[in-house]
C-alpha cells in the first residue's frame, strides 16, 4: 500500500530534479516547511531537533520503501523510470502543489533553506551541530504516554522538555504502533541522545488490562495498582535516584494519564512530575 506521505514524498523530489537541485538536506528541511505550513494532516511527516535541524526517521525509511518499489534510487535522490510515471499519473493537491513550487522559487539551494528554517525555527536547532549552545541539563520528573504520536513528533516532545532518559514502565515493552517496541524505540531515542531503561516491575500485568470499559473498572485497577506499588520500593527508589541526575519521562501508551497507571506512579513519587 502507498501512503499519501509517499507519494507526496515522490512528488518534491520530482520538482526538485526539475530544479536541478539533488540535496537532502534541502529535501527534508522542503518537507518540513510544508509540515510547518499545511500541517500533519496533508503532509504525514512529523519532525524532531537532530544535528543538522529538523529530522525525520519517518521519511527515510520511506527511502528504502519507495526504492524497494523501485520508484526511486536513493544514491542519486531521483526518481527512477516507474517513479515518473507514477508522479506524473498522481492526482495532486493543487493547494500542495502551490505549497511545493512557491518554495523551490524562494529558495535555490541548500544553504537558503537551511538558513530559513534556523532563523525561524529555532526550537527544532537545539541538537544543531552547527549551533555553539551547551545544552540544559536538567533532572527532575516528567511523564508521556505514545498514544496518538509519531515517533518523531515524541522525540519532539521529549527533546523540548529537555528529558535526557526515558523510563518505560510497560510491564510488556511490546507494542504494535511502529516504532514503540522496546529495541526499536531504544535505538531512536539513543540516535536523539536520550537513554533508556525498562522498568517491567513497575507496570502492569496484561491480564489485569482486560475488560477495562468504564471510569470504574479503571479505578479498581488503579486501586490495587498503589496497593502494590510498597511492595516494589526499591525499583521506585531505583527511579527516584535517577531523576536527581537525570530528566526522566515515565513512559507508557495511554495518552491521558488519568487512564494510565504512570499517573498512580507519578503520585506515588511524591515528587514534581510534569505530565506532557
Amino acid at each position: 500500500m502507498m501512503y499519501n506521505r509517499q507519494k507526496l514524498l515522490l512528488q518534491v523530489v520530482n520538482s526538485m530534479a526539475e530544479k536541478g537541485i539533488s540535496s537532502k538536506t534541502f529535501l527534508v528541511k522542503a518537507v518540513f516547511l510544508l509540515r510547518q505550513r499545511l500541517g500533519f494532516e496533508s503532509i504525514g511527516y512529523d519532525f524532531f531537533p537532530y544535528k543538522y535541524g529538523p529530522f525525520s526517521n519517518v521519511i527515510y525509511e520511506d527511502f528504502t520503501a519507495l526504492e524497494k518499489e523501485g520508484l526511486f534510487d536513493e544514491a542519486n535522490l531521483c526518481l527512477t523510470k516507474n517513479g515518473k510515471t507514477f508522479v506524473d499519473s498522481l492526482k495532486k493537491s493543487n493547494e500542495v502543489s502551490s505549497e511545493i513550487q512557491g518554495i523551490l522559487s524562494n529558495f535555490s539551494g541548500t544553504l537558503k533553506i537551511k538558513s530559513f528554517v534556523y532563523e525561524n525555527y529555532p526550537e527544532f536547532t537545539v541538537r544543531s551541530t552547527s549551533q555553539k549552545k551547551e545544552a540544559v541539563k536538567e533532572n527532575g520528573f516528567c511523564s508521556i504516554g505514545y498514544e496518538g504520536k509519531t515517533i518523531d513528533s515524541f522525540l519532539n516532545e521529549l527533546i523540548q522538555h529537555n528529558v535526557s532518559l526515558l523510563a518505560d514502565v510497560r510491564q510488556n515493552a511490546f507494542s504494535m504502533k511502529k516504532g514503540f517496541s522496546k529495541s526499536l524505540l531504544k535505538n531512536y531515542l539513543e540516535k536523539a541522545g536520550i537513554a533508556y531503561l525498562h522498568f517491567p516491575e513497575l507496570g502492569i500485568e496484561s491480564e489485569k488490562r482486560k475488560g477495562l470499559n468504564s471510569a470504574a473498572d479503571y479505578k479498581e485497577l488503579f486501586e490495587d495498582y498503589r496497593k502494590n506499588l510498597p511492595a516494589k520500593k526499591e525499583k521506585v527508589a531505583e527511579v527516584k535516584e535517577l531523576s536527581k541526575s537525570e530528566k526522566v519521562a515515565l513512559m507508557c501508551f495511554e495518552a491521558d494519564k488519568n487512564f494510565c497507571h504512570r499517573g498512580v506512579l507519578a503520585d506515588f513519587l511524591n515528587a514534581e512530575v510534569v505530565h506532557i
